[in-house]
C-alpha cells in the first residue's frame, strides 16, 4: 500500500531550515516554511531550491493585520511580544534576546494562509516563534482538525512581556483533541548562577522498567519543546487504512517509535520503512 498524498509539514519559525528527516524523502513530505526575515528566507529557498520545500516570508499571528516585531540582537530571537529587560539586562544566557530596534510587519492568521493557498490539510507542525505560539495556535483551529501532531516552544516562566505559558497552551490543545506526549530540551536559565556546580541527581520513569539517573544544575525552568499528539490517534476508533499509514510513517519520521508500534499492532497495514 502506498501513501496517497504527500505528509505536509508547516516550520513556523522555521530559522536555519529543516530536518533532513523531511527533506531527504522528496515523495513522501511537501514542507512549508514561515518566517518573518525575508533575507533569511531568501537563503533558504536557495539552499532548498532542489528539494520539495516552499518558504513563506510572512509571519502567521492570531489575526490579520498590522504589528510591531522586535528585533533583537539575536535575530532568531526576535518577537511580536516585548523581551523582559529585566532579564535580558540581568541574565547573562538572555542577552540573545535584548531588543535592539523595531519594525512594522503584516501579519496574517494560518487558517486564511491555508485557505488562500489551497493546501487542504496539514499534518505536523512545529512552531518556534518567541511567545506567540499559542496566538498563532488560536488561529489554526479549522487546520488543527487534521493535524496528527505539533511541536510547540513552550515557557514555563516568561521571557517576553505578557507572553502565555506552558499551562496556557496545553489547556488550548487539550480542547482541540491533543494529549501531551513528551517535554524535550528543557532549558534553565539564572541570574548570577552556577551551572557548572551539580546540586543532586534527578530521576525520570519510563512505565516501571526504566529508571534514568541525571545530575541536576542551577538555574530555573524556562522552556522547553512539548510534543503534543491527536488523541484519536491511539484511540480505537476506526480509522481508514490510508489514515493508518499516513500516521506510521508520520510517527517513523518524528522519531517516535511507541507510537508506531501501537499503530501497527491495531492495523493491518505493512509498510516498509
Amino acid at each position: 500500500m502506498k501513501l496517497d498524498r504527500k505528509l505536509v509539514i508547516a516550520d513556523i519559525g522555521c530559522r536555519w531550515g529543516f530536518s533532513k528527516r523531511f527533506t531527504d524523502a522528496e515523495g513522501t513530505f511537501q514542507v512549508f516554511g514561515f518566517d518573518p526575515d525575508s533575507e533569511e528566507c531568501k537563503n533558504l529557498n536557495d539552499r532548498y531550491s532542489h528539494h520539495a520545500v516552499s518558504i513563506v516570508p510572512i509571519a502567521l499571528a492570531g489575526s490579520n493585520g498590522r504589528r510591531t516585531l522586535y528585533v533583537t540582537s539575536e535575530p532568531a530571537c526576535s518577537s511580536l511580544l516585548v523581551p523582559d529587560p529585566a532579564l535580558t539586562e540581568n541574565y547573562p544566557a538572555l542577552n540573545c534576546a535584548r531588543q535592539v530596534s523595531s519594525k512594522e510587519i503584516d501579519t496574517v492568521t494560518l487558517d486564511d494562509w491555508v485557505a488562500e493557498n489551497n493546501v487542504p490539510v496539514i499534518d505536523y507542525i512545529k512552531i518556534d516563534t518567541q511567545g506567540t505560539e499559542l496566538e498563532i495556535l488560536q488561529g489554526s483551529t479549522a487546520t488543527l482538525q487534521q493535524v496528527r501532531c505539533l511541536e510547540v516552544e513552550v515557557e514555563f516562566n516568561r521571557i517576553y512581556l505578557d507572553q502565555p505559558l506552558f499551562a496556557d497552551v496545553d489547556s488550548f490543545l487539550r480542547n482541540q483533541g491533543f494529549v501531551l506526549w513528551k517535554l524535550t530540551n528543557q532549558v534553565h536559565y539564572s541570574n548570577h548562577g552556577k551551572p557548572d556546580v551539580p546540586l543532586g541527581e534527578d530521576s525520570v520513569f519510563y512505565d516501571d522498567r526504566q529508571r534514568v539517573q541525571h545530575p541536576v544544575f542551577g538555574g530555573q525552568l524556562y522552556w522547553a519543546n512539548a510534543h503534543f499528539v491527536k488523541a484519536d490517534v491511539l484511540s480505537l476508533t476506526p480509522k481508514s487504512e490510508s489514515q493508518k499509514l499516513r500516521d506510521i510513517i508520520l510517527f517513523d519520521s518524528l522519531g517516535m517509535p511507541d507510537v508506531v508500534d501501537h499503530l501497527r499492532q491495531s492495523s493491518s497495514v505493512a509498510t516498509e520503512l
